[in-house]
């Protein structure tokens, strides 16, 4: 199966056909901005990690986007009123002036709402997927699937055949390499957010809708990367993932020695070795500055030129030959307000091959539409309440050794 990415998405999710023209364009603009505010994002990560930028060609400028999305926001407002004043034969705003001197009556209408709904969920329904998978990208491949559809996923040897000395009357009498391959099937599980905004966030001037339709994904992301610590937590107690041997506790010989091990099991230079992590964990391997009690940890980066790529770019350089390279990490639902735990462990680090298969499949349902449900919840400070729903499941593979070290 093909991996989702942004460099596949069709021309097609961009022309629209129905029997209402009107709609279709409201489609287009919403999909595009989506697409356009993610496109950046993966520029800028493609940018820290120094590679190629797949992310495409932009469809409108920097310049442009601001009053493309302006232009969406007054249309698509005045498109969902005029369909539910439609339905008591009221007369409808004729300007976006007109919509926000009366949108309070909006505020309380559930068929503003269903228009609003249906318009939301075809503009995510084919470019989240792709956006998703490009936030997942350094450790997992995003593999689409219908709707009560199985994912099969074959993983592959990583054996090594060994040669043995023979000779030209022997060489049939050598013992057997045997290559083996595994099936992995997933099936989508439905994955649930419940959130919350203002009404007026919605209709003010400053309102990035393609930050909001991406921000959607960024509560999908959260719940990935808790999946994904959840899975890499219990791989490293199984030894047939994660194997004893590439296995170890932080000093500069023992990185060096774990990296030549995963440089040899993956056939590939040790410069294609890549350490993720959360920030803090990697920011502990950059050299320590003894000053009194403290280590300045920072300044010595610096001195050993490591501080400037990461003060530009969010890339903290190569320590002993392999990149560090820090995971986005995520907030637990319902501490961003307060203790603020995030997910990814401080004492932690993995090592990959970045030419190497990844080590997470994640199947995700992308027939059926994402849902979306909006409910005004009339207190005072004018909240709508939204529940969003999509389908995937995420299963470790391995095939491609991953190491890991503790700090």
């Amino acid at each position: 199966m093909t991996k989702l990415a942004f460099n596949n998405i069709s021309s097609k999710l961009f022309l629209v056909n129905s029997q209402d023209p009107e709609r279709d364009e409201l489609v287009t603009m919403g999909r595009i901005l989506m697409t356009e505010h993610s496109r950046k994002g993966a520029k800028l990560m493609c940018n820290a990690l120094h590679t190629a930028d797949t992310s495409g060609v932009s469809m409108i400028s920097d310049g442009d986007y601001r009053d493309y999305n302006e232009k969406f926001q007054a249309k698509h407002l005045l498109y969902a009123a005029k369909v539910a004043c439609n339905q008591v034969g009221a007369a409808a705003p004729e300007t976006y002036e007109d919509f926000k001197r009366q949108s309070m009556k909006f505020y309380t209408n559930r068929d503003f709402f269903k228009v609003l709904q249906s318009l939301y969920e075809e503009i995510e329904s084919p470019i989240m997927p792709r956006v998703y998978s490009e936030a997942v990208a350094p450790f997992a491949d995003v593999i689409p699937v219908g709707f009560g559809e199985t994912a099969s996923v074959t993983v592959t040897s990583n054996d090594i055949v060994v040669f043995q000395d023979s000779s030209w009357g022997a060489i049939r009498n050598v013992p057997d390499n045997t290559l083996y391959a595994q099936d992995i099937t997933m099936n989508p599980k439905p994955r649930s957010a419940a959130l919350k905004f203002k009404w007026t966030q919605l209709i003010s001037n400053d309102m990035d809708f393609g930050r909001f339709f991406a921000n959607l994904t960024a509560g999908l992301y959260a719940k990935t990367m808790g999946m994904f610590v959840a899975a890499l937590t219990t791989a490293s107690a199984d030894a047939t993932l994660i194997p004893s041997g590439l296995t170890t506790t932080f000093s500069s010989v023992n990185w060096v020695t774990l990296a030549n091990k995963l440089s040899a099991v993956n056939q590939t230079g040790i410069g294609n070795l890549v350490a993720w992590g959360g920030l803090v964990a990697l920011s502990k391997v950059l050299p320590k500055e003894a000053t009194g009690t403290t280590n300045a940890d920072m300044d010595a980066a610096i001195a050993t030129l490591l501080g400037q790529e990461y003060v530009n770019s969010g890339y903290l350089g190569k320590y002993m030959g392999v990149k560090l390279m820090p995971l986005v990490d995520a907030v637990v639902p319902g501490t961003q307000n307060d203790a603020v735990t995030t997910l990814l462990p401080t004492n932690k680090i993995w090592i990959l091959a970045s030419n190497a298969r990844k080590p997470f499949k994640i199947a995700m349902n992308t027939v059926t539409p994402i849902t979306i449900e909006f409910d005004p919840m009339r207190n005072g400070d004018g909240m709508i309440g939204a529940n969003m729903t999509v389908a995937l499941e995420i299963a470790a593979v391995f095939a491609d050794k991953v190491g890991q070290t503790s700090i």
